[in-house]
């Protein structure tokens, strides 16, 4: 185990690593009663376990309150493992990616049940120091990309690939593990640009995020849905999507969260929301290695 902030610990299970947290001092149970079992979420190493850890900690201790049940949260080394993780269903909520969600929905059940509403736009950003002007001065030059499975990325690439950037000479990805080690990169002198989005350059620390300014903006493109998985059934899953929304709306720790992430307000997932996506699924399916006939 290793210590991240007081009272909580990272766990390594299998591929996707795990924040507990102890239930708050004076809950206590009668010898006959059974505790309840965690409820395990998931959420997609969009960056560092350290700094989602801190992020999603107001989170899962007014789930923890409300719910009445122990709740833990979880991570990944990768977006790939945190997708097998998901597939797997080791995880009864996730906050993951739109295009993991839309695959998660159809080959799993998966529930769509809240959105962030803001957040979520493909950057491509340069040092603060850097002379480039236009995206066609990356051509050659190597562009640090926080996770080639990341919805940024293959928005990004994809946007480049329609800007002329298209033979393997053109683009030279240098993959990493996070929106983080990609700005770090830039730091480092390692990479020309790089790929981010502004939900995770907000959750950056000061001196890491101002390094960098933009080039280029791909637009708009739905940010990261909560999905219940389906053996939790139907009561439960309403029961955490109105957890969820009151969160956001009525206390004091939602707003500060939705207002340091960046990520806007959470707001209602449709099926039609995640159909969007349909475009992204098959590129997403080659990517893992999980192609259809």
């Amino acid at each position: 185990m290793i210590a991240i902030c007081r009272g909580a610990k990272v766990v390594l299970c299998g591929c996707a690593m795990a924040l507990v947290l102890a239930l708050p001092g004076g809950v206590a149970h009668a010898a006959e009663e059974a505790a309840p079992p965690p409820l395990k979420i998931g959420v997609v190493p969009y960056l560092s376990a350290r700094t989602l850890i801190n992020s999603y900690q107001p989170l899962r201790n007014f789930l923890q309150d409300s719910l009445g049940r122990p709740v833990e949260v979880y991570t990944a080394t990768g977006f790939k493992a945190f997708f097998d993780s998901t597939d797997q269903g080791a995880f009864d909520l996730v906050v993951t990616p739109a295009h993991f969600a839309r695959i998660a929905q159809i080959d799993n059940g998966f529930v769509p049940l809240v959105r962030y509403s803001g957040g979520a736009r493909g950057l491509l950003v340069v040092p603060q120091n850097s002379g480039m002007k236009s995206i066609q001065e990356l051509r050659g030059r190597i562009i640090a990309v926080p996770d080639r499975l990341s919805l940024a990325s293959i928005v990004c690439v994809e946007y480049l690939r329609q800007s002329g950037l298209s033979s393997a000479l053109d683009l030279r990805l240098l993959e990493t593990h996070s929106f983080n080690s990609a700005v770090l990169t830039l730091q480092k002198g390692e990479a020309a640009a790089a790929i981010s989005a502004p939900a995770a350059l907000m959750q950056m620390p000061p001196g890491l995020r101002d390094s960098v300014r933009i080039l280029a903006d791909t637009g708009d493109y739905i940010n990261l849905v909560f999905l219940a998985h389906p053996r939790l059934g139907t009561k439960e899953v309403e029961r955490l999507r109105q957890s969820i929304q009151r969160f956001a709306d009525e206390t004091a720790a939602g707003r500060t969260f939705l207002e340091s992430t960046g990520f806007g307000s959470i707001i209602p997932a449709s099926d039609t929301d995640l159909q969007r996506l349909d475009p992204y699924v098959a590129e997403t399916r080659r990517l893992l290695g999980r192609t259809r006939e």
